[in-house]
């Protein structure tokens, strides 16, 4: 991935941002998340970015595993409350000390990526 590639993922735009550093902060951001997602995705404007601990490799390995428990327990959360998901997602580097990643309606990386003039996403 270039400088360039992730410097505009680290600028996409989104709703809010969350630094999760461990697996107890993942069931408020959760509930956060399926809550924004009921009534942003409707509109084509559901976008999150999560900030996952990167470094070392302990750091790394405890990263996938937020990643999972994550991902497993949002689209829980939508299932729960009957939401069809419709989502697309990034992972990239964000900074020195953390993983990106990007949860977004496609809508949104469309008009994002046009507006800056990226041809292959």
């Amino acid at each position: 991935m270039t400088k360039q590639t992730s410097s505009l993922y680290r600028n996409f735009p989104v709703h809010e941002t969350i630094d999760i550093t461990d697996l107890s902060d993942i069931p408020k951001a959760v509930v956060n998340m399926v809550k924004a997602y009921t009534y942003l995705n409707e509109q084509g404007e559901f976008s999150y970015r999560l900030l996952l601990p990167r470094g070392e490799k302990s750091l790394t390995s405890k990263a996938k595993k937020i990643g999972l428990v994550l991902q497993a327990e949002l689209l829980l959360g939508l299932k729960n409350n009957k939401l069809k998901v419709n989502l697309k997602e990034i992972r990239y580097i964000h900074d020195e000390n953390h993983y990106g990643w990007l949860l977004f309606n496609p809508t949104i990386q469309e008009r994002y990526f046009a507006k800056n003039n990226v041809v292959d996403y």
